[in-house]
């Protein structure tokens, strides 16, 4: 106790000297040693100090701005988001107005009475391959009447309910359609198969007859069941079945059977 009373009683006196030899020195403008060690000692502190200070001021600066723009981006990103949500819309009213403008300028072409409806679903996986329309036989749609869109045959009602119908696809196995090829020499006759893929396979084409990719083929209307010169699709490749003698091509059908919208079916058979 009294080590510690004599250590405070030191410390207070030496104190008590550098003040008065502080003073002192001051008085007759004279440098004090110990006050210019003390700032050498203190000054990188503070400079240090201060470097830090500044530093932690400009990472929270830095962080105050990536935190904005995180605001903007996400803002952005939303905006960006409704503008393609928007533009899609306007995609499909368009496609779905052009739909209608071509089923207009097709119904005075097509023999017997034809009523509008809209696709409801689309169900284009292969073995399946079918569409859901919003009219039935409260409407006269019943089995067996083909259906048309504004590019092309799409198919045949399957199944006839009262408010809906199922169609099948061209594409669907199973399905079969004579056809005309439009080639400029001279047209051929041939029947165009689904196959459960997205083509079509034009098939029993005589093997002298001229046929290339790019021809034209519509519907020849044999049988009764479509009427003549519906547009079906395009050749896209052509090749000589030796075995049975006939031509085969593949046809890109003129539907883009997942993009319809609207369509045309005919009522009664």
């Amino acid at each position: 106790m009294k080590r510690r009373r004599w250590t405070w009683l030191i410390l207070a006196a030496l104190g008590l000297a550098l003040g008065v030899y502080h003073n002192h020195r001051m008085h007759h403008r004279e440098s004090n040693p110990f006050t210019a060690l003390i700032r050498g000692l203190l000054l990188p502190l503070q400079r240090g100090a201060r470097t830090a200070t500044d530093s932690t001021g400009q990472f929270f600066a830095t962080l105050t701005r990536a935190r904005e723009a995180l605001r903007d981006y996400d803002h952005l990103a939303l905006e960006n988001a409704r503008l393609k949500q928007e533009l899609e819309q306007m995609r499909a009213v368009a496609a779905e107005n052009k739909s209608l403008h071509q089923i207009l300028n097709l119904r005075p072409q097509l023999p017997g009475e034809w009523v509008g409806c809209r696709v409801v679903a689309v169900y284009p996986q292969p073995g399946q391959q079918t569409l859901l329309i919003d009219k039935g036989s409260r409407d006269g749609v019943l089995p067996g009447a083909p259906v048309m869109g504004g590019e092309g045959l799409i198919g045949v009602v399957e199944r006839a309910d009262t408010a809906t119908a199922i169609v099948r696809m061209l594409t669907a196995p199973r399905m079969a359609v004579s056809a005309r090829v439009l080639n400029p020499q001279k047209a051929s006759t041939g029947v165009c198969e689904g196959r459960g893929e997205s083509m079509l396979m034009l098939n029993f084409i005589p093997p002298e007859a001229p046929l290339q990719a790019g021809d034209k083929v519509v519907s020849a209307g044999l049988g009764g069941k479509y009427p003549p010169n519906l547009p079906i699709g395009v050749v896209e490749r052509v090749w000589l079945d030796r075995q049975y003698s006939v031509k085969k091509a593949w046809v890109r059908p003129a539907v883009d059977f997942e993009q319809i919208r609207v369509a045309l079916v005919k009522r009664g058979r």
